[in-house]
């Protein structure tokens, strides 16, 4: 076992296992909709450090994330597998987006609401842009990559899907403790090296 901290929060991993199943285990606040296809991009997550203990950047992220997205450290959560045993820390999109909408709502002191909404609307933008800015061959790609049907459905477990978008919720009105026992772990998401 190896350690990563994923949102300020140290977890248990295993070589190998993808940052998204890692995080869906611990009910850390990520998003997650198409079960690791690569499509949803929803499981953003910024590698803070240790992106050299992660598997090189996968075909779906090379189609969702542009040049400047991943040298800014981002990566797709279902796609970064751990590769090495040293210091991994994330920021998860959706953590990173929680936090940013928590300064515009309620300013830390020493900042106003405009200070704090400018970071906040570049950043929902700047995602939003990217995905644009490359349409529709994103979507060509992904389709040639997973299939149409895959596409228009990727839920495989809706129930599990369900389970854990409780859970996180949950954990985060809960000011960040666990409020239910996890019940079925979440699909296996590895790369099958068996590292």
């Amino acid at each position: 076992m190896v350690q990563i901290e994923i949102n300020d929060e140290v977890m248990e991993a295993q070589l190998g296992e993808r940052l998204l199943n890692i995080a869906r285990r611990n009910d850390a606040h990520i998003g997650f909709y198409c079960d690791g296809n690569g499509l949803c991009t929803t499981c953003e997550c910024r590698i803070l450090s240790g992106a050299d203990q992660l598997n090189p950047p996968t075909e779906a992220e090379l189609t969702w994330l542009p040049p400047e997205r991943r040298a800014d450290g981002y990566r797709l959560g279902c796609q970064a597998a751990l590769r090495g045993r040293g210091d991994v820390r994330v920021l998860t999109r959706a953590e990173e987006l929680r936090r940013q909408l928590g300064a515009v709502l309620s300013p830390p002191p020493g900042t106003t609401v405009s200070q704090n909404l400018g970071p906040f609307i570049r950043n929902v933008a700047m995602i939003n842009w990217e995905h644009i800015g490359t349409f529709p061959f994103n979507l060509l790609r992904t389709m040639g990559r997973i299939g149409p049907f895959k596409m228009l459905w990727p839920v495989e477990d809706m129930g599990l899907l369900v389970r854990d978008t409780t859970r996180i919720t949950q954990r985060m009105l809960n000011g960040g403790q666990r409020a239910l026992p996890v019940e079925k772990a979440p699909p296996a998401l590895t790369d099958g090296s068996g590292d």
